[in-house]
């Protein structure tokens, strides 16, 4: 199958996909990330995918299997999201500790980027979540295809969120 006829059954099915996606994994950024690890699971077997093959049926079943295997690592090595460890206590009087707390959250982070993150991976969440650039636009930046910049983004973000968890464990 060529690149073009891909990408058009894949985009074409994209809504469907990401709705199943997100039955399956309950969460719509679990989502995103299995149907980015399909289309690249897709992708590297392009070449062998045979034009005539159902590929509505073939990008189901890739994005179904995907979605599985994350399951599976999920139960394995269950993680939560950054807010999640967060204090929910109320604010003290002058409501500093909750914008203290916010700012101790923010720093942690910023220093997980600036010291664990690759600088194509710094440069990519630096223009994606705080510059909100489009994927186009990094992957035009960086003379990357945009999906490669969607999986990087994807891969920088869960590791970002798996060493803030493993750091404050304890707190």
């Amino acid at each position: 199958m060529n690149d073009d006829a891909l990408t058009s059954v894949f985009v074409g099915l994209r809504q469907r996909l990401r709705r199943m996606a997100t039955a399956i994994l309950g969460d719509s950024n679990a989502a995103d990330d299995a149907l980015q690890d399909a289309f690249c699971r897709l992708w590297t077997r392009r070449d062998r995918i045979a034009p005539d093959a159902n590929a509505e049926a073939l990008s189901t079943a890739t994005v179904h299997n995907v979605c599985i295997d994350a399951l599976r690592r999920r139960s394995h090595s269950p993680t939560v999201g950054f807010t999640d460890n967060l204090i929910t206590e109320p604010p003290d009087d002058d409501g500093d500790d909750d914008a203290t707390q916010r700012e101790m959250l923010l720093q942690s982070v910023e220093r997980i980027i600036a010291g664990r993150l690759t600088p194509q991976q710094q440069a990519i969440v630096q223009m994606r979540d705080v510059e909100g650039r489009s994927f186009e636009e990094i992957a035009s930046a960086l003379s990357m295809q945009p999906t490669a910049v969607r999986v990087a983004l994807s891969r920088s973000r869960k590791l970002i969120r798996e060493i803030y968890l493993n750091t404050h464990d304890d707190e």
